[in-house]
C-alpha cells in the first residue's frame, strides 16, 4: 500500500492520505527517554516478565470484578503487540486468553528489544498516527529521534486514551497524563524528580500541520473540500492506499498568509470583546477559477465544518452588487439620482394582514435625500437599492446573480436588496470574480490532474468559462466598487493599489462580509458564530475588511499594481457630483464619471451657473458653459455648424465673431441669441468666407439683469 499525495502549485506537497499512517524507525533511532516513558506507564515490569505479567493480570481481574465489567486490560506491552498484530480490540475473556498465549509465543521468538521496537512502531497515538515516528510528526512536526523528554512523556500518555488524551483534542488532559508519566519515570529511576518537574512545566510547541489527523497536511480545509470528489471518483482503496498523485490549484504561500490573517483577525477581535468565534476566507484566480487559498474555520482541530463552502449565510449588503449590475445593464448610470427617503410597500398575497405592509429602513435609520447611484452603493444605503430593484425587477437581479456565479436558490423579491437569501462564501467570491475579469465567469476548480503511482494520467481538468456580462457593464460595476474602498464603507480594505469590493452586514450583526478583488485575485472573508448568535457590532467594513486587507497585502506583493483597462464601450464625462449633470466652472464638486457609451449626460447643471448678487435682488451670471455639437473647438470646418449652450434663464446672450487670416482681421457685428425658459440657447453659424486657413474667434457673452457678466471664447478654423 502507498499513500496518496496531494500537491499544490509548484508541486509542493500539502497532504498525504493514508488510512493508517505508519512509518517504521529502528530502536536505535528512538530516544531512550521515549522508550522508557512508554515502558514506565504501560508495562513497568516489561524486562522482568516473559510476556504475561500475572501480578498485573490479577490486579486487573480484581478491578473488573469490582466494576462489574471489563474496565482494565492489565495487558503487557507484549500482549498489546499480540493484540495489535493478530486480534480484535474487543475486550472479551476468550480474546484475553488468546492474547496471553500469543504473548508467550512472541517472547520465545523475539528479544525484548525486538518486541519493544515493533510495539513502538505499531501502537496507535490518535489522529490517524500509528507508531512513534508518525505521532512525532503529527503532534510536534518533527521526527521521533528529535523528541525531548517532555514530548516523549506526552506521547506515552496518549496510548491509554488515543481518542481523548491527545493535545489536539484535550490539551489539559494530555498535560495531566504527561505529568503522570513523568512521575512514574522518576519513581522507577529513569529520570530524577527535578528532571520530571522541569519537563512538566516546559512549553511544548504543537504542530499546526497535523490537526487534521493527516500527515504533513498544510491545508486541512482545502483537503476536506477535494476529498469527497476524489472518493466518489476513485473509491476509498485507491484514495487512501493506491498511491495517487493529485495536483491541485492551492498556492501554499497564499494559504499560509490566509491562515495567519484569519487567526490574527479573530484573535484580535476576541481581545476586543467583539464576540467573534469563527471565520472563513477563500481566494480564487478569477480568470481560471483556480482556488488559491481556503480557510474554512478558526481551527480545523476544533471543527471540521468548512464554512468557506458548506455554510449558507445571508450576505447582507454585499448582495447589492447584483442589483446595481442589473441596473447598469438596464441603462442606469452612476449619476442617476435616487431619493433616500422613508418608503412603504404593499405586499399582496400575505396570510397575515400585518405582513402586507413592508417599511424597510436604512442601517442607521436615517435618510439622506437625493443621492447618486454611486453614492448609494459606496455608502451601502438600503432605500436606494430597494428602489432600484423595484425599478429593474427582482427577477432581473436573480438572473444576473445566477449568470455571475450564484448557485443557491434565490427568491425574486425586493428583500434581495437587504441580502436575505442564504449563499456561500465560495459563491460570492466566484460571482465577484466575474467582475474582476470584466464579464467572464470561471467555475471554481481545485483538482487539475490526477496520476497513478506509475505517473499515468488518470484525468486532467479545466474550469468551465462562460461570458456572463458585457465588458462595459462589468467595468462600470468594478469602477463603482473601487469607490466603496476609496470613499465608502470599505476603506479599511485599501491596500494602496487598484482594488474593488463590497461590504456586507446582516441584521443583529450575525454575519459580516467583505469580498474584494484585483484584476488577478478575488478574495472573500466572512465572520460570524456557528450558533448564529450576534457579534458585538461587527460590520463588514471593520474586522472582515481589515482581515482582507492584511491578507491581500501579502498575497499581491509580488504582482504588478495593474488597473483594469477601460473597454471601448465606456466613456468619461466631467459631471457635477450634486446633480450628475455636466459640470460647469461653478460646480463645487466636479468629478470624472464613467458611462456606457450613449448613456452619458448631455445637459449642464444650470443651477450652478449663477449666484445671488450682493444686494440679493437679482441674479448674476458667473459662467456660460458651451457645447459645440459640430465641430469641436479648434477643428477645421467646411460647412455651417451649431453652437449650443446654457445660462441663467433671465440672462441676455450675445455673440461676436472676429475673422482672422494671414493679412486680415474682420470684426463681425454682434448678434443677439435667444434664450429659452430653461436657460438653453443655440445658434447656427454659417462661415461668411470660404478661405483656406481662416479662423473664426467666436465669443459668447451672457449678461444678467443685475449686471453680472461672463463669456466663453471658441476658435474654429476654415479648411
Amino acid at each position: 500500500d502507498e499513500a496518496t499525495r496531494i500537491y499544490g502549485t509548484n508541486n509542493e506537497l500539502i497532504a498525504s492520505l493514508y488510512r493508517e499512517n505508519r512509518a517504521s524507525v529502528p530502536l536505535q533511532g528512538i530516544p531512550d527517554e521515549l522508550r522508557e516513558a512508554v515502558i514506565a506507564i504501560e508495562d513497568d515490569r516489561f524486562y522482568q516478565h516473559h510476556g504475561v505479567d500475572f501480578r498485573g493480570t490479577l490486579r486487573a481481574v480484581l478491578h473488573n470484578l469490582l466494576a462489574g465489567g471489563v474496565v482494565e486490560g492489565g495487558s503487557t506491552i507484549t500482549q498489546q503487540l499480540a493484540r495489535n498484530m493478530f486480534l480484535t480490540q474487543r475486550r472479551l475473556i476468550s480474546r484475553k486468553l488468546a492474547e496471553m498465549m500469543l504473548a508467550l509465543e512472541i517472547e520465545r521468538r523475539l528479544t525484548k528489544d525486538e518486541i519493544v521496537e515493533r510495539y513502538l512502531n505499531q501502537v496507535y497515538f490518535g489522529n490517524g498516527a500509528y507508531g512513534v515516528e508518525m505521532a512525532a510528526r503529527v503532534y510536534f512536526g518533527k521526527s521521533a529521534g528529535n523528541l525531548n523528554l517532555a514530548e516523549s512523556a506526552m506521547l506515552a500518555g496518549i496510548i491509554r486514551s488515543p481518542s481523548t488524551a491527545t493535545p489536539f483534542q484535550n490539551l489539559e488532559l494530555a498535560k495531566e497524563r504527561q505529568r503522570t508519566v513523568l512521575r512514574r519515570m522518576a519513581d522507577l529511576g529513569y529520570i530524577t524528580p527535578k528532571q520530571a518537574d522541569d519537563a512538566a512545566v516546559q512549553t511544548i510547541k504543537l504542530s499546526q500541520e497535523g490537526n487534521a489527523g493527516l500527515i504533513g497536511i498544510r491545508a486541512p480545509y482545502f483537503v476536506s473540500y477535494i476529498l469527497p470528489y476524489l472518493l466518489e471518483r476513485y473509491g476509498e482503496d485507491l484514495v487512501y492506499n493506491g498511491g495517487l498523485r493529485v495536483y491541485t490549484t492551492l498556492d501554499p504561500k497564499l494559504q499560509a498568509a490566509a491562515e495567519n490573517a484569519i487567526r490574527d483577525g479573530i484573535d484580535q477581535a476576541q481581545k476586543d470583546k467583539l464576540e467573534v468565534t469563527q471565520g472563513a476566507l477563500v481566494t480564487l484566480d478569477p480568470h481560471s477559477g483556480y482556488i488559491k487559498a481556503m480557510i474554512g474555520g478558526y481551527d480545523f482541530a476544533q471543527s471540521q465544518f468548512n464554512r468557506a463552502w458548506q455554510a449558507r449565510r445571508q450576505p447582507g449588503s454585499s448582495f447589492k452588487v447584483f442589483i446595481y449590475t442589473a441596473a447598469m445593464a438596464k441603462g442606469m448610470t452612476p449619476t442617476k439620482v435616487i431619493v433616500d427617503e422613508p418608503i412603504t410597500f404593499e405586499i399582496f398575497g400575505t396570510v397575515k394582514p400585518e405582513d402586507s405592509i413592508w417599511t424597510p429602513k436604512n442601517y442607521d435609520e436615517s435618510y439622506r435625500g437625493p443621492m447618486t447611484l454611486r453614492e448609494a452603493l459606496e455608502q451601502s444605503i438600503n432605500i436606494p437599492a430597494i428602489k432600484t430593484i423595484n425599478e429593474v425587477g427582482p427577477q432581473a437581479v436573480v438572473d444576473y446573480a445566477k449568470r455571475m456565479g450564484i448557485t443557491s436558490p434565490l427568491q425574486p423579491n425586493l428583500s434581495l436588496a437587504l441580502g436575505t437569501n442564504d449563499v456561500t462564501l465560495m459563491e460570492m467570491a466566484s460571482a465577484f470574480g466575474t467582475l474582476a475579469t470584466l464579464g467572464v465567469h470561471a467555475d471554481p476548480i481545485a483538482v487539475l490532474r490526477v496520476t497513478d503511482r506509475e505517473g499515468r494520467v488518470l484525468e486532467e481538468r479545466t474550469s468551465r468559462r462562460t461570458l456572463a456580462l458585457g465588458a462595459d457593464i462589468a467595468y462600470m460595476m468594478t469602477d463603482l466598487m473601487k469607490g466603496v474602498i476609496l470613499r465608502g464603507t470599505g476603506t479599511a480594505a485599501n491596500i494602496g493599489r487598484p482594488v474593488a469590493g463590497k461590504t456586507g452586514t446582516t441584521d443583529d450583526y450575525k454575519n459580516a462580509w467583505f469580498i474584494g478583488f484585483t484584476p488577478y485575485l478575488v478574495t472573500g472573508v466572512w465572520l460570524g458564530n456557528d450558533d448564529n448568535t450576534p457579534m458585538n457590532r461587527v460590520v463588514g467594513g471593520t474586522v472582515p475588511a481589515h482581515i482582507w486587507g492584511a491578507y491581500m497585502r501579502a498575497a499581491v506583493q509580488d504582482t504588478p499594481p495593474d488597473d483594469w483597462q477601460r473597454p471601448d464601450g465606456v466613456v468619461n464625462a466631467t459631471v457635477c457630483g450634486t446633480s450628475g449633470l455636466l459640470a460647469t466652472s461653478r460646480c463645487p464638486n466636479p468629478r470624472t464619471e464613467v458611462f456606457i457609451r450613449g448613456t452619458e449626460p448631455t445637459e449642464f447643471d444650470v443651477s450652478m451657473l449663477s449666484t445671488p448678487p450682493p444686494d440679493g435682488n437679482s441674479t448674476v451670471v458667473v459662467s456660460v458653459p458651451l457645447s459645440i455639437t459640430a465641430p469641436a473647438q479648434g477643428q477645421e470646418v467646411t460647412s455651417p455648424f451649431m453652437i449650443e449652450g446654457a445660462t441663467d434663464p433671465n440672462a441676455t446672450v450675445s455673440m461676436s465673431v472676429v475673422v482672422q487670416g494671414s493679412f486680415m482681421k474682420i470684426n463681425v457685428a454682434e448678434t443677439r441669441v435667444p434664450v429659452t425658459n430653461d436657460g438653453r440657447f443655440s445658434y447656427l453659424f454659417r462661415p461668411a468666407l470660404h478661405v483656406s486657413g481662416v479662423q473664426y474667434v467666436i465669443t459668447v457673452t451672457a449678461t444678467s439683469p443685475g449686471g453680472g457678466r461672463a463669456s466663453t471664447t471658441l476658435i474654429v478654423k476654415e479648411q
